[in-house]
């Protein structure tokens, strides 16, 4: 006699095991993709769509700003965006001779007119200065980088105007060029020699121009 065959339970357990299986690597799957999007996981950068990192650089010091985009696909690319100057005839200059040498404050100031901008009376630094500077009134550093750039110098010697005033009228301009000795065309200051008539001795005087 033969015996009643027993049901037949493995198929049902395999299925059930796969898809418990499949329901554990989804939760991970999603539990991995939330950790990724959350807060914080930029590292203090920009995370764009598409895997992109974007960085910006203030660079407003200078008048700008750059930013520089790394894509997903490892191509990184930079943009600088930078201001404009105000036209010459907006900026106001004044020239003051720091170098110790005569007529190079009236002949820099003449160039930097010639160039469009109102010009303050050239006059002496309250005291004398081995390099050339450019100093700029707050908001008016592009403009300076400009006025050195007219005189042939780089943008190294733009400073923002010191506390203490670098020379008469400084405090009514835009920008201030103080002339160091490191000035290259300077003008001989002029010389007046007066002899006395009748007289075996001599008086010199010498008068030397800004």
């Amino acid at each position: 006699m033969t015996s009643p065959q027993q049901p037949r339970t493995g198929g049902l357990d395999a299925n059930a095991r796969g898809i418990a299986v499949l329901v554990a690597a989804l939760l991970i799957g999603f539990l991995l993709l939330f950790k990724a999007g959350g807060p914080g996981s930029g590292g203090g950068e920009n995370v764009a769509s598409g895997g992109s990192t974007t960085t910006t650089l203030d660079i407003s010091g200078l008048g700008g700003s750059t930013t520089t985009t790394l894509g997903g696909d490892g191509t990184t690319t930079s943009t600088t965006t930078t201001s404009t100057a105000r036209q010459p005839s907006q900026v106001k200059v004044l020239v003051l001779n720091g170098s110790g040498k005569g007529g190079v404050a009236k002949s820099n100031s003449e160039t930097i007119g010639a160039a469009g901008y109102q010009m303050a009376s050239p006059a002496n630094a309250t005291a004398n200065a081995s390099t050339t500077a450019v100093y700029y009134a707050a908001g008016y550093q592009a403009e300076a980088v400009a006025v050195a750039a007219v005189l042939g110098q780089a943008p190294g010697v733009v400073a923002a105007l010191p506390a203490t005033s670098p020379g008469p009228g400084a405090d009514a301009v835009n920008v201030v060029v103080v002339l160091g000795a490191n000035v290259t065309d300077a003008a001989a200051g002029s010389s007046t020699t007066t002899t006395a008539g009748g007289s075996t001795g001599s008086t010199t005087s010498t008068t030397a121009a800004n």
